[in-house]
């Protein structure tokens, strides 16, 4: 490895989470440091500069944790960022604590995290280069895209994602998801975003006629699936998204309880909306570059259970493009 590779400072007592992590982030191209405690951090340098720190629940739950966080970081967000292990979005004290920059990532499976989910955030996370669903899905798959401009072609767009879905095998209740989720994220990049870059305030139509006669921009759907997931994303080209309109709407996903409904609140950028996509998709990402790109991404697990799909979004990923790794 060499001395100036990115040094990522992993708090965890557990060795099978150890080995996972060991492999994942050298795999991304880290330098990788053990640490069994929070408290064990305290008053430390380390191996040098922190790029990126990853704990675990009883970690982030540590007092020290908050200490940790202004050390490593700096008040500087570009100075490392901060990835949790185990938590559910669905808890309150951990949505507060999000709050708190850099605290971007989110991913709830910690027994058995997906190694490839740790792997493409600590690279992004490294390198800047964030933008991509590809990223997210097994290398060769198939990406589809659809530039969009108006009503119809927004419609025709949902049908051709929805019955794309439908010929890979999602459950119908997967497919309404998906359909949804994409009407959100293309009225959110089509309508809003371009709302607030103007400085007025969002409008939700009232009808399709309505919709149609709004001032609007062009927006780009992608969309692909690997056999494991679904994943769709949008972009538009203003930048406008921010963290508290992802933090604020997650709040109101959960209290929905996973059954938001889709025409009600509004927010800046892409928040109209935004609460009932983290009701739908099972990873959120937000890749963003303040005031001229915005891509948010939903990926949808095929294989999960009924029950399972009802549940607010297991991880979530907000990123600035900014270079995280020395030198930047």
């Amino acid at each position: 490895m060499r001395e100036d590779s990115p040094h990522a400072l992993c708090i965890t007592s557990d060795p099978s989470l150890r080995k996972t992590l060991r492999r994942t982030l050298q795999a991304a191209g880290s330098t990788v440091e053990f640490m069994e405690s929070v408290e064990k951090t305290t008053g430390g340098e380390g191996s040098g500069p922190v790029h990126l720190v990853v704990v675990d629940q009883n970690a982030r739950r540590a007092p020290a944790f908050a200490d940790l966080i202004d050390r490593t970081c700096a008040g500087d967000e570009s100075a490392g960022a901060v990835i949790v292990l185990g938590e559910s979005l669905e808890d309150d004290e951990l949505v507060a604590l999000l709050k708190r920059a850099p605290l971007d990532h989110v991913i709830s499976d910690a027994d058995s995290p997906d190694e490839t989910e740790l792997v493409v955030t600590s690279v992004k996370l490294i390198t800047g280069d964030i933008f991509g669903l590809e990223k997210y899905l097994s290398w060769g798959v198939k990406v589809h895209e659809l530039e969009i401009d108006s009503y119809e072609q927004k419609r025709s767009a949902l049908l051709t994602a929805s019955e794309h879905a439908r010929q890979v095998g999602a459950r119908r209740q997967v497919i309404a998801k998906i359909e949804s989720v994409c009407d959100e994220l293309l009225m959110n990049a089509m309508y809003d975003a371009p709302a607030v870059s103007r400085g007025e305030e969002p409008q939700v139509p009232s009808s399709p006629e309505a919709e149609a006669a709004m001032n609007k921009e062009r927006a780009l759907l992608r969309y692909a699936c690997d056999g494991r997931y679904f994943a769709v994303s949008v972009e538009d080209r203003y930048g406008q998204l921010q963290k508290s309109d992802i933090l604020d709407n997650l709040s109101r996903a959960r209290a929905s309880k996973g059954k938001p409904r889709s025409n009600a609140g509004s927010g800046r950028g892409a928040g109209l909306g935004l609460y009932f996509i983290m009701s739908s998709v099972t990873r959120f990402i937000a890749n963003i570059l303040p005031g001229k790109r915005t891509e948010v991404i939903g990926l949808f697990d095929l294989r999960q259970s009924g029950r399972e799909a009802e549940a607010c979004a297991k991880s979530m990923h907000i990123f600035h493009e900014r270079l995280i790794a020395s030198g930047s």
